[in-house]
């Protein structure tokens, strides 16, 4: 279904070969709540606790916290592609292979050795079928993000340039809250049949714009990064009454809707409010994250392996930790549990590979770079 993180800036900039570390501790922040995501939709997807259980209660909530995980990568992608400025058709080519061959390598490979795998042990696809989910991000939960981000590369140079105008931000407000109303209309009434995910690029395409206008920004200040020590009072409220109402409005369309998926959706109005602001909040700490603890820098460079690869690894962490009865009955216990050896493995699985692998095939091919 739905995740994946995003950045901003503040003040001081500690850059290691073009890298911002306090952009790597966000991005490191983001893919431990992918992760968590998918822990928990692997609990929803097998099991159904009653609505009022506080296992169900503990889940639903836990769920809003991490839906700023999506719009925290777009908005970190949007903030570096700023730094890319694509003024003529060259540029634009040699913009898009650069970043089609980086993603789509290594998203080909991970995909096809899971529709493989699908075909043999468990039910045989066809090739339209195939087809569908490498061109929708099918084949594993979360592949969606790389057709959408796919989808807003090809956009970013008319991006850039509306970014460039006066009102350029607002527009792009104004389509992002409209599609969302399409969303609504398409889960809550079925006005629309049934898309993939990825079709839907532009309900978060404000977290990729919003990157690029504070990427743009920067650049404008000489990378001088903006205070936003202003907000300082503001900050904690709005996450805090945000994401109170992200839970309310999903409680409404779950008991209301009986829809558990858009109930938890990172697309429904309040959790985008609530991203936005979990972003500004970055945009404020961002100084102080330069220091973070290593851990955080080493998820945030292996991000897009952990994203590429966690889902083969959770399935099966999951299985073995569901034959405790125990730990599965405290879903708090039993969801740290399954987060933290997946994320483990994941570390290992990278710096091993890293290690005995050669670069270009850890790198281009498996997408274990940084």
């Amino acid at each position: 279904m739905y995740f994946s993180l995003s950045y901003g800036f503040c003040l001081a900039i500690l850059m290691i070969e073009d890298r911002d570390l306090s952009f790597d501790a966000f991005r490191g922040f983001a893919v431990i709540a992918v992760v968590a995501i998918h822990a928990v939709f692997n609990v929803f997807s097998q099991e159904h606790f009653p609505v009022k259980s506080w296992n169900f209660l503990f889940l639903f909530v836990y769920f809003q916290l991490l839906e700023f995980a999506v719009p925290a990568f777009l908005f970190i992608s949007g903030y570096w592609l700023s730094k890319k400025p694509v003024n003529s058709l060259e540029d634009y080519t040699v913009f898009l292979t650069k970043r089609f061959s980086r993603v789509f390598i290594p998203y080909l490979f991970w995909s096809c050795l899971l529709l493989g795998y699908d075909a043999v042990n468990k039910s045989a696809i066809g090739i339209h079928e195939t087809v569908y989910k490498l061109l929708t991000g099918g084949a594993s939960m979360g592949y969606f993000f790389i057709i959408m981000i796919a989808q807003l590369y090809m956009l970013t140079p008319l991006l850039q340039y509306i970014n460039r105008k006066r009102y350029g931000l607002i527009l792009i407000v104004i389509i992002n809250v409209l599609s969302l109303l399409a969303l609504y209309l398409s889960r809550l009434f079925h006005v629309i049949g049934h898309l993939p995910a990825s079709l839907f690029f532009y309900s978060w395409i404000i977290f990729f714009q919003m990157g690029l206008w504070v990427g743009m920004q920067d650049d404008r200040l000489n990378n001088k990064a903006i205070s936003f020590r202003g907000m300082r009072p503001l900050i904690l409220p709005a996450l805090a009454i945000c994401f109170l109402i992200s839970v309310l409005e999903g409680m409404v369309l779950l008991t209301k809707y009986d829809n558990l998926n858009f109930a938890i959706s990172p697309t429904k109005y309040s959790s985008v409010l609530f991203s936005v602001c979990v972003i500004l909040g970055f945009l404020y700490v961002r100084e102080y994250l330069v220091h973070s603890p290593k851990f955080l820098v080493t998820l945030g460079n292996y991000s897009f392996g952990i994203y590429l690869i966690h889902m083969i690894i959770l399935e099966p962490v999951a299985g073995l930790l569901q034959r405790s009865d125990i730990v599965y009955s405290l879903q708090p216990l039993y969801q740290l549990l399954l987060v933290f050896v997946t994320m483990s493995i994941c570390v290992l699985v990278i710096s091993i590979s890293r290690r005995l692998l050669p670069k270009f095939f850890y790198s281009k091919i498996l997408g274990f770079c940084f």
